[in-house]
């Protein structure tokens, strides 16, 4: 990424009349943002990163592997899409999509294998094929799928309601998507079907919104599982480019982003926002919106009293999982490898549950794997690195296993630390190597990042990677919604919405609507126009 289109934060920079200061770069904050100076606001963005875009940047080492931290697919990109159209309006239509095929998903559940074919009626022949006996159950959860998603288009927009319309008409948006929000996954699906492979197969996706069947909200499974239906794609050039293209529009219409600026508290007087502080230097603004989770923002940044004010409680919300990753860089081309586009699933068993709930560092690899291969979905990876490829390997993560270094420095927290990054280094490989024998003899680069790398660079303390957990209890939080109670506080990001780029990139449109109000109709007309195109 040009450098040109940041710059490290400097105290002595003029920081003067801003109408919006945005805290966090990832796809939420990009995408207000953008809207915002689209819209003749003074806007700039402060990361605490040392460089910008959150889960959608990609990090590069000497040997010239370059990895994406956190979009590996993203879905309804297809031309006609709305989701496409907002992606053309954030970077002018510069952003280019490669579709990952026919075939977007593998699972590979206990040694037999199911494919994920893009298109519904694909998607319901397929699994007819393996689960004959219960095709009504398939018709009926296909069914359900769509009719969760109706009902959450509504839920979500309900959130840029004013308060009193919200008291007024809101409640029926509400009430009616917690027919389905209240429920968790394995509710929905046992009660359809007690094939319990059939349920793990519909569940083996569920890395993608981070719970096991029995808990996790069955509307976070319905929006992953429909926002892929229809196959995958990823962004041509790799993830950082959503990053790129999209500062390349906001700082063409004059917004600011600063890196290396961590943001230590958003000042209030008498309710009202102020500005923010980095170190001993005030900035002043008209309005902040936090990017950085609900978490953060409100335990980190904000004072126990405006805590108080905003009547927020996450005490029955806990963060999403963690994780940690295999980065992988080979001397040959995904090509000679035969590597596929598709992602690859594996459990050791059908009871996703129990594997989630039994995982140990010492297990985790062996029995649960999301494997992915980036090079293979780009098609000018081969042009800039000729003859080489690269893959992610992921499992299961959890925190309170690498306690013992929490207060240790990122590439400096000893040799039992690297330890036991290469004991589930030598066990992924193992699975790799079962399943993809022809790369065995070509990994010529790796890493391991754990929870650790993950709080290192996001601050989320418990190394989540989803923000809040997607379980039922979140989507009864009336509080999760761009505006709070502080004049000129909005939140942005995944825990407003949903999870992935997709879910933080509404919850940007949703602030942004939130803030313009009428103003944005006429973004939204350019959008239109952009699609008649």
């Amino acid at each position: 990424m040009s450098k040109k289109l940041y710059q490290a934060y400097k105290p002595n920079f003029d920081f003067s009349s801003l109408d919006h200061i945005i805290v966090g770069s990832g796809m939420g904050g990009l995408t207000v943002a953008t809207w915002l100076a689209k819209a003749g606001k003074k806007v700039a963005i402060f990361e605490r990163h040392y460089v910008p875009g959150g889960f959608t940047h990609s990090f590069k080492r000497k040997d010239g592997f370059q990895w994406d931290v956190g979009v590996h697919y993203v879905g309804n990109m297809g031309e006609d899409s709305s989701l496409r159209g907002f992606f053309d309006f954030l970077t002018d239509g510069n952003l280019a999509w490669e579709s990952m095929g026919d075939v977007y998903d593998v699972a590979n559940i206990d040694g037999s294998e199911y494919i994920f074919k893009a298109g519904k009626e694909n998607f319901r022949k397929q699994l007819t094929g393996y689960f004959p006996m219960e095709e009504k159950a398939i018709d009926t959860y296909l069914q359900l799928i769509e009719k969760a998603n109706k009902r959450g288009s509504a839920f979500f927009f309900e959130k840029t309601f004013e308060p009193w319309l919200s008291k007024i008409a809101g409640w029926f948006f509400r009430n009616r998507y917690s027919k389905f929000s209240n429920k968790t996954t394995w509710e929905v699906l046992s009660k359809i079907t007690g094939n319990k492979r059939l349920i793990a197969v519909l569940c083996s996706q569920c890395g993608n919104y981070g719970l096991s069947p029995k808990n996790s909200s069955f509307v976070a499974h319905a929006m992953v599982i429909g926002h892929f239906l229809e196959g995958g794609y990823y962004p041509v050039g790799g993830a950082d480019q959503i990053c790129k293209k999209t500062l390349e529009v906001f700082t063409a219409h004059g917004g600011k982003i600063y890196i290396n600026a961590d943001v230590t508290e958003i000042i209030t007087k008498n309710n009202q926002v102020q500005g923010i502080q980095i170190g001993e230097k005030f900035i002043p603004c008209k309005s902040v919106i936090s990017n950085v989770g609900v978490n953060n923002t409100f335990n980190q940044l904000l004072s126990e009293a405006d805590r108080k004010g905003c009547k927020f409680n996450l005490k029955n919300v806990k963060p999403a999982s963690a994780h940690i990753c295999l980065y992988l860089g080979l001397n040959k081309s995904s090509e000679a490898l035969n590597l596929p586009k598709h992602n690859f699933w594996y459990y050791k068993h059908d009871d996703i549950d129990k594997i989630f709930e039994e995982s140990t560092i010492q297990n985790a690899p062996e029995n649960f794997a999301y494997i992915s291969f980036p090079s293979a979905k780009d098609p000018e990876w081969e042009i800039k690195n000729p003859g080489t490829a690269t893959i992610q390997a992921i499992s299961i993560g959890n925190m309170e296993w690498f306690e013992a270094y929490k207060n240790t420095n990122w590439m400096k927290r000893g040799d039992e630390y690297i330890n036991l990054k290469k004991d589930f280094e030598a066990k992924m490989l193992k699975v790799l190597y079962r399943f993809f024998p022809q790369i065995e003899g070509s990994v010529v680069a790796s890493e391991v990042s754990t929870p650790l790398s993950t709080e290192n660079f996001t601050n989320y303390k418990s190394g989540e990677i989803y923000g809040l957990a997607h379980s039922p209890e979140r989507f009864s939080l009336s509080f999760l919604r761009p505006k709070t109670q502080i004049k000129g506080l909005y939140l942005t990001g995944q825990d407003i919405t949903l999870v992935g780029v997709a879910g933080a990139m509404l919850s940007g449109l949703l602030c942004a609507t939130t803030i313009l109000k009428f103003g944005s109709w006429k973004l939204f007309k350019e959008i239109k126009e952009q699609q008649r195109q």
